[in-house]
């Protein structure tokens, strides 16, 4: 028996470890084990990557399907959250972007092993990564805005009380989500742009509808920082559009993938 299923194991413990080390922090509304937050986000991170690798990588392709694809955005996300925040207070979106990311790992332990037809090739590598990161740093952006969403709320009661009180005021979240977003419309263009290199028939391979749903997703995104640059559009207005491209992007990425792997079987 491989090593793979213990790797994953100890990834999504690794992960609920530093949740409630978040949740701790979030409740005490003081940092007082955040290296201990540091060290155990990089071992699930490291841990999470490497399941990841024994998983999926083979020496002809790689898999690709929709739960690897899940992880593996989750796993990416996870990762950008952990060594940003070495920079940045970022524990925050860790609360929610960890638990994903464990969750992620559990249909993976007891998926059988890839057919050799199943597998992508490793020459798009390049498209993929910009795909996942753009997909990963928009995941990211939603749960920014989610939470903002949650402190706007509670500000319009009069008081933000719980966890929400250790977040930092509304104007540094909003700062914040929109760099994230920014970084998300590079990603997404880079991912768009590579992907038209690689398609010979839209309808043939089965990505259409999947280029029609990412490309609306970046539509989104431009009106929004356009909206942002113009007309200083914030709070609401942002949150809801941040929220609906995102829910466009998913709809692209997951949506398709499992109607054709799950429903069409393609």
């Amino acid at each position: 028996m491989t090593m793979t299923p213990y790797l994953g194991t100890v990834a999504i413990l690794l992960y609920l470890v530093s949740t409630a080390i978040v949740w701790q922090q979030l409740r005490c509304q003081h940092p007082t084990r955040r290296m201990l937050f540091i060290i155990t986000s990089i071992l699930a991170v490291c841990t999470h990557s490497a399941f990841l690798y024994s998983k999926l990588v083979f020496d002809y392709g790689v898999y690709l399907g929709f739960f690897p694809m899940a992880s593996l955005i989750t796993g990416t996300g996870a990762a950008i959250v952990t060594f940003a925040g070495m920079y940045r207070r970022l524990e925050w979106i860790s609360a929610l972007v960890f638990p994903l990311s464990a969750l992620s790992i559990l249909p993976l332990l007891g998926l059988p092993a890839a057919e050799t037809n199943q597998l992508m090739a490793l020459g798009l590598g390049g498209h993929v990564a910009l795909s996942v990161l753009a997909v990963a740093t928009f995941t990211i952006a939603a749960a920014q805005a989610l939470l903002l969403l949650f402190q706007h709320k509670q500000l319009k009661r009069g008081h933000i009380e719980g966890a929400l009180a250790s977040f930092p005021p509304m104007q540094t979240m909003e700062v914040l989500l929109f760099e994230l977003l920014w970084a998300t419309f590079f990603a997404l263009s880079a991912a768009i742009i590579t992907g038209f290199l690689y398609v010979d028939d839209f309808f043939g391979q089965h990505v259409a509808h999947k280029t029609i749903l990412t490309i609306a997703a970046w539509a989104l995104l431009v009106i929004l920082l356009s909206g942002r640059y113009l007309f200083g559009w914030r709070a609401l207005r942002a949150i809801r559009l941040t929220l609906a491209g995102f829910g466009v992007l998913v709809l692209a990425f997951f949506g398709t993938q499992f109607v054709l792997q799950y429903i069409l079987i393609r």
